[in-house]
């Protein structure tokens, strides 16, 4: 884990429950499809993103809170030092599921956005972790969206850089963004 970074997260969602995380904080998102597992998901710098994510779920009444997090005990995918270990956890994750005889979670995220093998994985890499004195507070990656920004780019329209917080104290101050 590196030293601790503060970053701007932006967080769509309705006027309503807007309202609701201003007052009573946020609650965390326990989807088994949610990418990086369960967690308050946030757009790293691009409260656009974030707001035109708001509109697609809540047309009549889209909100995106901005949220200044502190990113500390927090796996990083932006950092090669943690595929190494990933990898490890992986082979564990695996090994689990095939000794109860039980298929690896499916996911289709071209056609269903439902990442439920990463999100299975992420939660398992976070128990596995907490288990060995190693608390992790979130998640970091890119999230690679959209379509290509011309033929055979490797650039997307809606790639971002996503963060899942998973204790909410890294959440050091949040406000209604006007949209």
């Amino acid at each position: 884990m590196k030293k601790s970074i503060e970053v701007y997260g932006y967080h769509g969602t309705s006027q309503a429950q807007a309202a609701s995380i201003l007052k009573n904080g946020f609650q965390s998102s326990d989807n088994d499809y949610d990418w990086l597992g369960t967690g308050v998901y946030f757009f790293q710098d691009a409260p656009i993103r974030a707001r035109e994510w708001a509109r697609k779920r809540h047309p009549e009444n889209p909100a995106v809170i901005c949220a200044l997090i502190r990113l500390e005990n927090c796996i990083d995918l932006l950092d090669i030092n943690w595929f190494p270990q990933l990898k490890n956890v992986y082979n564990l994750f695996v090994q689990q599921y095939e000794s109860t005889d039980r298929p690896l979670p499916k996911q289709n995220p071209d056609r269903s956005k439902a990442h439920r093998l990463d999100c299975a994985f992420f939660n398992f890499t976070i128990q596995l972790l907490s288990s060995q004195g190693q608390a992790i507070a979130g998640i970091r990656a890119v999230f690679v969206e959209g379509k290509q920004i011309f033929p055979n780019s490797a650039i997307f329209d809606l790639a971002h850089v996503q963060i899942v917080i998973k204790n909410p104290n890294l959440i050091q101050e949040c406000y209604l963004l006007d949209i």
